[in-house]
């Protein structure tokens, strides 16, 4: 997707602070680099760069900013910016812009989101679409300054700095065709070169929507107060959603507070990688102090540590240096760092508790060393069982406290708490110890279980327990959820007032259920939710035996048919269809049943059947499924369920904690390994 980015202006209500506005450092990151970085997240990939003053510094940045992005970057001179309005630089780029385009302003930051959403957005032929924020009392608006929208049913109606009757802002976020250039000539022909000026003439015919951003962030930033602002959003992101209780509610509050704004301040092209290495370091120099006997000093350093450990990631993502070998590093100097402290405080409470007896509990040596190893090696252990988690199942730990995985700024917490306390009593340094040993050693146990658990229930299928298996046809066996999603996305859009990206979503998300169900899910007690979804089942009947079956499900029917393991198919789309596409595609006599959607026989409802006409128990039959919806049917008559990542991704299935496999082959790979596991076991038990 082509983008024009306007950074011809010179910014002079900043001229105290830079003399090019699109070069002001922005928390150490240039203005137009970030607005560059933000527009290719939401998907451009191909930008022209209209320059005016300071022309060649800007020129000599994009170059080398082009590169280092290996992304296409032209510049186009605007030699009349100082003397006219904006619309003259956007006309630089009529030679260029032959499709429709992104627009937008180099001095306005923004949420990613705004961008994929407009794009995703339809463009009517001579149409422009403007991304406005309807939050007219939005707090870091500049409303001196900002320009105001009235629209109504998504239509531009008015626009300019001026109005007073107005229901949203002009964020300079544009998806532009090149009716936009026309539009221009018409308004300079007028005596207006502003963008604003062509925007009310396309306003005029029709051809001006608006698309709200819902909340999402955006700011101008034209002067000091406006850039502080900026900077205070952009530290009020970086809280993460993976944080633990500690990093959210105490460590956060210094990194971002003070720790990594003054390492900006101190030396403005600091690296993630060096604060990684700082953070380490006072690591190790909090461990020296509590060989030394300093414990309270040494504490006050373990946190300190930790809060560092949260400031790498957070100038990693302000400067947009993120990167895999970065987190490898930081991951192996915590390990270290970890161990080393635990050193420390293990050397600490053998010299200052180590075979004494204190409040009548005699602490031998042989005790604390014990306990010593148990928290050292159960700290290695935490993250050793994820990472071969990962590795060996695929599998990520995501449920909630022991087994999260968000606990090192919990235990360098507890060990900061043990070494302030030995301010009454060096005991206290080893209780932390003790509860570290504890608490890291529990959360292996339990993730050892769960691991098990997720191995007996996925990677080895209990063969010998499965009777049935119940396949889903939209997505699972036929390969038709292209073509199902595509109307169903066209006949949305062309029906309601939605996006195609937002009719996608939504679509995806509620497949699984008839399609008459989806809509009015989607869009509840509309009056052409009948007419949709009727239309919808007339075209899929037209257009669905065109798509055939998926190449491996021949092969996994046979395989099932072969080890006397019945297989079914059950579908929210109607039996007539089913039936048919089942002996088109020569699956018919490789299933012992097919049933299709019909007005009391429903999903839920067939496996209601298969259950009880085929005398199952619910733990005898597995379904599998492309969709989190079929999971709700499985679970809803307590089947066991598999996960087939076509529609939904993998990790889509994993974040619910559900086993999931890429194709059908691997159900036959997973009963293999079931029947060899299980020969071994009786062996074992023989």
């Amino acid at each position: 997707m082509k983008c024009l980015i306007l950074a011809a202006g010179k910014g002079s209500r900043l001229r105290n602070r830079v003399d090019c506005k699109p070069l002001l450092s922005v928390l150490g990151v240039p203005l137009i680099e970030r607005v560059i970085r933000n527009s290719m997240q939401g998907g451009a990939d191909d930008f022209y760069i209209v320059t005016g003053n300071q022309k060649e510094k800007v020129t000599s940045f994009l170059n080398i900013l082009s590169k280092r992005l290996n992304v296409s970057i032209k510049t186009l001179e605007n030699s009349e910016w100082a003397n006219s309005e904006n619309g003259t630089s956007i006309y630089k780029a009529k030679n260029y812009l032959t499709e429709p385009f992104l627009l937008l302003m180099s001095d306005h930051l923004f949420d990613p989101s705004i961008v994929k959403q407009l794009l995703a957005s339809d463009l009517g032929e001579g149409e422009i679409t403007l991304a406005v924020d309807e939050n007219i009392t939005n707090p870091i608006i500049d409303f001196e300054d900002v320009t105001r929208v009235r629209y109504d049913n998504g239509k531009i109606q008015n626009i300019g700095k001026e109005l007073s009757s107005y229901n949203a802002f002009d964020t300079g976020i544009f998806y532009c065709s090149p009716a936009i250039f026309d539009a221009l000539d018409k308004s300079s022909e007028k005596g207006d070169t502003s963008l604003s000026g062509a925007v009310r003439i396309l306003a005029k015919n029709g051809k001006a929507n608006v698309l709200g951003i819902n909340g999402k962030y955006w700011i101008d930033i034209d002067d000091p107060a406006a850039l502080k602002k900026a900077e205070k959003l952009l530290y009020g992101k970086l809280i993460k959603p993976v944080d633990g209780l500690i990093s959210r509610y105490i460590n956060r509050k210094f990194s971002i507070g003070i720790f990594t704004p003054l390492l900006l301040k101190i030396y403005k092209g600091i690296t993630p990688n060096q604060v990684t290495i700082l953070s380490f370091v006072v690591g190790l120099v909090s461990s020296l102090y509590f060989f030394l006997g300093y414990a309270i000093t040494g504490a006050l350093l373990i946190q300190l540590s930790s809060i560092l450990d949260g400031c790498d990631g957070e100038i990693a993502r302000l400067k947009h240096m993120q990167s895999k070998l970065g987190d490898f590093v930081d991951a192996i100097l915590d390990r270290y760092a970890d161990g080393f402290i635990l050193l420390g405080i293990f050397y600490y409470s053998l010299t200052e508790i180590g075979d004494k007896e204190i409040f009548g509990i005699y602490y031998s040596s042989l005790l604390i060393i014990i306990i010593s190893v148990l928290a050292i090696i159960g700290n290695l252990m935490v993250s050793y069982s994820t990472a071969k988690s990962t590795v060996n199942f695929g599998y990520r730990y995501t449920r909630k406290w022991i087994a999260a995985g968000k606990g090192r700024d919990l235990r360098l917490f507890l060990l900061f708490l043990g070494g302030i306390l030995t301010y009454f009593h060096p005991i206290f340094a080893f209780l932390a110890l003790f509860i570290i040993a504890i608490q890291t050693n529990t959360i292996v146990i339990w993730r050892t279980f769960l691991s098990w658990n997720y191995f007996l229930n996925k990677d080895s299928l209990v063969s010998n327990k499965v009777k049935a298996i119940i396949f889903d046809f939209d997505g699972t066996i036929a390969n038709t959820m292209p073509f199902l999603t595509e109307l169903a996305v066209r006949l949305m859009t062309e029906t309601y007032d939605i996006s195609k990206n937002e009719a996608k979503k939504r679509y995806l998300e509620t497949t699984g259920l008839a399609f008459a169900n989806q809509i009015e899910l989607i869009f509840p007690n509309h009056p052409n939710n009948h007419e949709v979804a009727t239309t919808f089942e007339s075209r899929k009947l037209e257009g669905i035996f065109a798509h055939s079956i998926f190449s491996e499900v021949i092969p996994t029917l046979k395989y099932f048919k072969n080890k006397g393991i019945k297989t079914f198919i059950c579908s929210s789309t109607k039996q007539e269809i089913i039936t048919k596409y089942a002996r088109l595609n020569k699956i018919d006599d490789l299933v012992d049943g097919l049933f299709g959607y019909k007005s009391d026989f429903r999903k839920g409802a067939q496996i209601d059947f298969v259950l009880q006409h085929y005398k199952l128990q619910p733990s005898e039959v597995l379904f599998i499924g492309d969709s989190l919806k079929d999971y709700d049917f499985a679970n809803d008559k307590k089947v066991g369920f598999i996960g087939l990542s076509r529609t939904f991704k993998k990790m889509d299935f994993q974040n619910k904690g559900l086993s999931c496999v890429n194709r059908l082959t691997d159900l036959t790979k997973l009963f293999n390994q079931s029947e060899k596991y299980f020969n071994s076991f009786e062996k074992v038990k023989l």
